[in-house]
């Protein structure tokens, strides 16, 4: 079984072309971020003639489709070619509940728990970032009788060191190492960086796993977003559980280079031991 998780990046005249790039990956599940309303149809069109039969997405399952507009304009989207079954988007305690996207997902084999997220940026959004985080983790940090996927970007790290040390957006990397500040965005910084590292690394008690770094450790440096100076960013990410056995994971730069959206997809193979 074959998964992308992907940020789109809101644009609509790029649809039929992200959609050929995603088919020819020939993934069984897709999980795409910032859609739009605008991008909705000629996204689903697009990825039902692609042979995605099955579909869900934000704008269908949000408790009321007005708010989504503005700095919460986007929503997500589901695409497999097994049939999926929604998942009340009211699960999770988050502010914005159209950010994170559930369905069960029926392959022939086992039925899998999957969830989908865009984490609101801080810097635009300020703590609603923490609070969504704080959410999330509530509503995943337990036991599960599935296996369960969790995809997204999550804007977040804001790095990882070759040892293993995950570096917050709380924290300040200095000569002496790694400090968490007492004071971020106007609130208790240790709360902050407790917020995005409770999802980073602290799922893996849950059976959640970072499957990029399950695979290649944290020696291999990557990115999935760039800012304009050319910093790479690590933001887009993939968990799973054990049972899933994931085999390959990586990350698809060429369609970010070629401008169809400012990430990179992730792509996961996973040969599940219920096979």
């Amino acid at each position: 079984m074959e998964l992308v998780s992907w940020n789109l990046a809101g644009r609509v005249s790029k649809c039929q072309a992200q959609v050929e790039a995603l088919a020819g990956l020939g993934a069984d599940i897709l999980t795409l971020q910032e859609t739009t309303a605008r991008s909705r149809v000629p996204l689903s069109d697009a990825l039902k003639a692609a042979g995605y039969q099955h579909l869900v997405d934000s704008f269908e399952r949000a408790p009321d489709t007005s708010p989504l507009k503005g700095p919460r304009r986007y929503g997500e989207l589901i695409a497999s070619r097994f049939p999926l079954e929604a998942l009340s988007p009211n699960q999770f305690g988050i502010p914005w509940p159209e950010r994170v996207l559930s369905a069960l997902v029926h392959t022939p084999n086992l039925s899998i728990e999957l969830h989908t997220t865009h984490i609101p940026p801080g810097s635009s959004n300020g703590w609603i970032k923490i609070e969504t985080f704080e959410g999330l983790f509530a509503g995943l940090a337990k036991a599960s009788e599935r296996p369960r996927i969790l995809t997204g970007d999550f804007n977040t790290p804001q790095a990882e060191l070759s040892n293993g040390t995950v570096v917050t957006w709380a924290q300040r990397l200095t000569e002496r190492g790694v400090k968490t500040k007492a004071r971020f965005r106007g609130g208790d910084g240790h709360r902050w960086d407790l917020g995005e590292r409770n999802i980073l690394v602290g799922l893996d008690p849950y059976d959640l796993h970072d499957v990029f770094r399950q695979l290649h450790g944290y020696e291999r440096q990557e990115a999935s977003w760039y800012t304009r100076n050319g910093t790479g960013r690590r933001f887009d990410h993939i968990f799973a559980s054990m049972a899933l056995d994931v085999r390959e994971c990586d990350y698809i730069h060429g369609v970010r280079e070629e401008g169809l959206s400012d990430h990179s997809p992730i792509l996961a193979v996973f040969a599940s031991q219920h096979d």
